[in-house]
């Protein structure tokens, strides 16, 4: 509440808000009434529209009728829900602490709660997950027709368990064939469904893509607020503290009335013009309708291919394969190209802004 407060006085009251997320691990295992709070403080330091989508994060089995309901008076109208699998066996070697079928009951509590946009995060890339356990859990997370899917294929975090059995215990990674053929399975299978994929990790029907995440791959400003919350305002990328203690402490010292940012700010960076056209370039990227030359040129003031002229040569090589398209003002990677995305966005990254 005090960081909302902060920021209310510093970036500015009477900023308009039309997306706010509830996430960053499972904040539905808060008493109802904690997040009411929250939500109401968001409105009282900043112009929260009447029609903004406001979504909050949870886990299968930490949802109850009693909780949904509050969340919905408090005007929650979007939940992502982490399912991950529908095998107990590797939600159990994952840690997760649900299995499938309290992923099947919290959905039922949440549709019968009256939440008409539901997204769904699946994983898939696990170690020792075959397809075969991944089109299963495809086949029964498509059977309930979520509005909005997220897919992503696991990343080994330093520092983790499975990190350890992977570099340590001799656990093998997924073969990198097996997992393109998991995200492929994954894309056919929403396509067949009615869902349109439109950025990498994301697939949505008709009328559910999240503007939340579209705020990031469009370089909108953002305001995050909590441990490890990250920021973009005012060409200005922040982050907080990530450890819990730190962060409190930090937003409990009284700050200069003048800072831009609180004592509980780990680091920031003002973004140059150069860094703001990069941001701009690969996150654009990851959408599948990809950059628009013709934004860009009214954002910044100067020509795509006059800032990445030096870049041109190798990306002609993507268009010659295929893998990427340039038609009209669209600058984009196409299905062919989607398994080598990092390495055509990552053309885009680190230019000195120099013609």
């Amino acid at each position: 509440m005090e960081e909302l407060g902060f920021y209310s006085r510093s970036i500015g009251r009477g900023r308009r808000v039309d997306s706010v997320f509830i996430g960053g691990g499972t904040p539905t295992i808060l008493d109802a009434e904690d997040i009411y709070r929250i939500l109401e403080a968001a409105r009282a330091n900043f112009a929260v529209e009447p029609n903004a989508e406001i979504t909050i994060e949870s886990n299968p089995a930490t949802l109850t009728p009693e909780k949904l309901d509050r969340y919905r008076k408090a005007g929650i109208n979007r939940i992502s829900m982490g399912v991950q699998s529908m095998d107990d066996s590797l939600l159990a070697f994952m840690g997760r602490a649900h299995t499938a079928q309290e992923v099947l009951d919290s959905y039922r509590l949440i549709k019968e709660a009256g939440f008409t946009n539901i997204n769904l995060d699946v994983m898939f890339g696990v170690p020792g997950q075959t397809l075969e356990m991944w089109q299963e859990t495809v086949r029964q997370v498509l059977e309930l027709e979520p509005n909005h899917l997220s897919f992503y294929s696991l990343e080994l975090a330093e520092g983790t368990q499975l990190y350890r059995q992977v570099t340590e215990e001799g656990l093998k990674e997924t073969p990198t064939e097996l997992d393109r053929q998991m995200y492929h399975y994954l894309l056919a299978q929403m396509k067949g469904h009615g869902y349109e994929q439109y950025e990498i990790s994301n697939g949505a029907l008709p009328g559910y893509s999240c503007r939340h995440n579209l705020k990031y791959w469009n370089l909108d400003e953002y305001l995050g607020i909590g441990a490890s919350a990250h920021s973009y305002v005012n060409h200005v990328r922040w982050a907080n503290q990530g450890d819990i203690f730190r962060y409190i402490e930090g937003v409990q010292t009284p700050p200069d009335r003048k800072a831009l940012t609180t004592q509980a700010v780990d680091w920031i960076h003002h973004n140059s013009l150069a860094d703001d056209m990069t941001d701009y370039a690969f996150t654009a990227l990851r959408k599948n309708r990809g950059l628009d030359k013709e934004d860009f040129a009214k954002r910044f003031g100067m020509d795509f291919w006059q800032v990445f002229h030096g870049e041109r040569p190798a990306f002609e090589g993507f268009l010659a394969e295929g893998k990427a398209a340039e038609e009209g003002q669209s600058i984009r990677i196409t299905g062919k190209g989607m398994d080598m995305a990092n390495q055509i966005i990552s053309l885009f990254v680190g230019i000195d802004g120099e013609e």
